[in-house]
């Protein structure tokens, strides 16, 4: 075994709120160790058939509340993609992954606007893309106006199943979520215990100015952050 698979097969990842497993069962064909935490019992089921369908003894799915995680013990890398605006608590819940999380915290999320919403015009930029102006908040997500929750700013959203087993890409237990804002994520994610936070804008080219201008993460507020302790 070379140096790389050797640490590949001694790394473990929690994915949180793992859906169907895709994700979870990705690792898992790369080498590392994975446990996909999921609560909904038609997720659950779906991560188990695709369990059965593969022959690796690396990967694990269990049944439970992402916010059991303490339950599994700690990992060297959690990975949440799409669950922390589903959280009315999102502060507290991301304490509790840093607690369990060694390494690195991959986080793909929405994130509240903390000013207006941009809308596009006809008339074109220098760089040759719509001109934003500045509009009352209405935005796509019929979020509230900016307030605070747990200390931080951010904007509630109303959920359209908690605990509906139906509701695949809902809540679970509260009936509303709190959106972070993008500065006070940042700030959530070095006060729990990473001392690096990052933003990945890769993946919006080959036109990262105009996605974030009047495009894709302008209008959706969605990106993804890496969050790092530093030995």
């Amino acid at each position: 075994m070379s140096p790389t698979a050797q640490r590949i097969s001694e790394t473990s990842i929690v994915d949180l709120g793992c859906l169907n497993g895709a994700y979870a069962t990705g690792f898992a064909r790369l080498g590392y160790n994975v446990c996909g935490i999921e609560v909904r019992q038609s997720n659950f089921d779906a991560c188990q058939y695709v369990k059965s369908k593969t022959d690796l003894p690396n990967l694990e799915f269990v049944k439970d509340d992402v916010r059991n995680i303490s339950k599994y013990g700690s990992f060297d890398v959690s990975f949440c993609s799409g669950l922390l605006y589903h959280l009315d608590k999102p502060a507290e819940f991301l304490q509790t992954v840093a607690d369990q999380t060694k390494s690195i915290l991959v986080l793909q999320t929405h994130f509240a606007p903390n000013q207006t919403a941009p809308k596009k015009t006809k008339s074109k930029g220098v760089l040759g893309f719509s001109k934003r102006r500045e509009v009352p908040e209405v935005l796509n997500y019929n979020l509230s106006p900016l307030t605070e929750n747990e200390g931080f700013q951010g904007r509630w959203f109303n959920e359209p199943g908690s605990k509906d087993d139906d509701s695949h890409w809902a809540s679970w237990g509260n009936s509303k979520s709190f959106w972070l804002t993008r500065p006070s994520l940042m700030q959530v994610l070095q006060n729990v215990g990473f001392d690096l936070v990052f933003e990945q804008f890769d993946n919006l080219t080959p036109t990262i100015a105009e996605s974030m201008e009047a495009g894709f993460y302008a209008e959706n507020y969605r990106s993804t952050f890496i969050a790092v302790k530093v030995p």
